[in-house]
């Protein structure tokens, strides 16, 4: 009898406490995220890295949490306030956070920062930046915006792209894209031609939507818009003229839902993916600080969003092509014509 009420206990903890002992040492990540310009669920960026977080709390014991910024003064604050709390993790997003993170990163070498969508040339040893080679996911959705410019109009196809200041990181975007249209023509041997034009800045859209009426009445069957809320400027601009477009960073289909029964597709970065294997890789003990990690198709941190609502009208055969070419890209084979 009394051997039986001690296999029951024993049945007992092992119900209810499996591995308590590996349960009590894993120390809970404290993370602050200062979210880039907009709401925490702008079916965008911020979003992105809200799903990350929820997804490696999946696997991992963390806590977080996130702060908006809707200017670059409440982005400063927010940074510095996860440094100054002593937060083990303070995520930042982009170009407009990168000073005030490299700044916060020297003043608290004992916080681990992560810094997406921008690098510097030197990285302190605790901030690891995480670029994107969206190159590698432009390339197809140039083919796939050949393809549909010349479905649309076989006479005279022309694939038009409204890009923010000719700088380094949007010629990443129309250089490939342009190639993944020639890598088209010439399987095709076909003549879709492209026609561009740069923005001033990166947040005037009325100059978005100028940019892609020009594009439209020279006869641009498609709209490729790189360049932040000018690009959204095109995107609306390419809806109400009933030309399809191609957006950029997120799956714009969720991120602009008004525009998004117009879209082929969107040229993604996965910030969800690349914040939740840097997040598993701390909490195993590795963190890249002094790094510039590289997302790209291979580790899924770029890609193209779901075709949506043109899925039956695109052909198969593009899709399948598509999807070689992106084999092709990641094993070397297919050059994206970025450097």
């Amino acid at each position: 009898m009394k051997r039986k009420t001690l296999l029951f206990f024993l049945l007992v903890l092992l119900i209810f406490d499996p591995m308590p002992s590996c349960k009590k040492d894993v120390p809970v990540l404290k993370i602050g995220l200062a979210s880039a310009f907009g709401t925490l669920h702008d079916g965008g960026f911020n979003q992105q890295v809200l799903t990350g977080l929820e997804t490696a709390a999946l696997d991992i014991p963390i806590s977080w949490v996130a702060r908006e910024c809707a200017t670059a003064a409440e982005m400063d604050s927010n940074i510095w306030y996860f440094a100054k709390n002593n937060y083990d993790i303070v995520i930042s997003l982009g170009y407009n956070a990168s000073e005030a993170t490299l700044q916060a990163a020297n003043s608290y070498p004992s916080t681990k920062f992560i810094l997406l969508d921008y690098a510097f040339p030197t990285v302190p040893s605790n901030l690891v930046c995480i670029n994107y080679k969206v190159d590698e996911a432009s390339f197809p959705c140039g083919y796939l915006a050949a393809y549909w410019a010349n479905l649309k109009d076989p006479a005279s196809p022309i694939v038009g792209y409204v890009a923010g200041p000719q700088i380094p990181e949007i010629d990443q975007f129309t250089v490939s894209f342009e190639k993944g249209m020639e890598y088209y023509n010439s399987r095709y041997h076909k003549t879709v031609t492209a026609a561009g034009s740069h923005a001033g800045n990166f947040n005037d859209t009325l100059q978005g939507a100028n940019l892609a009426d020009s594009l439209i009445r020279r006869g641009a069957d498609v709209i490729f818009a790189c360049g932040g809320r000018m690009g959204n400027g095109a995107l609306y601009k390419a809806k109400e003229s009933k030309v399809n477009a191609i957006g950029v960073d997120t799956d714009q289909y969720y991120s602009i839902p008004d525009v998004g029964s117009n879209l082929l597709t969107s040229c993604m970065k996965r910030l969800d993916v690349s914040v939740g294997m840097e997040l598993n890789s701390i909490s195993n003990g590795q963190f890249h600080g002094g790094q510039i990690l590289h997302s790209d198709l291979q580790n899924n941190g770029v890609d193209l969003a779901p075709y949506h609502d043109f899925d039956t009208q695109i052909s198969n055969t593009i899709k399948q092509e598509i999807q070689a070419i992106k084999s092709g890209i990641k094993n070397g084979t297919i050059s994206t014509g970025w450097k």
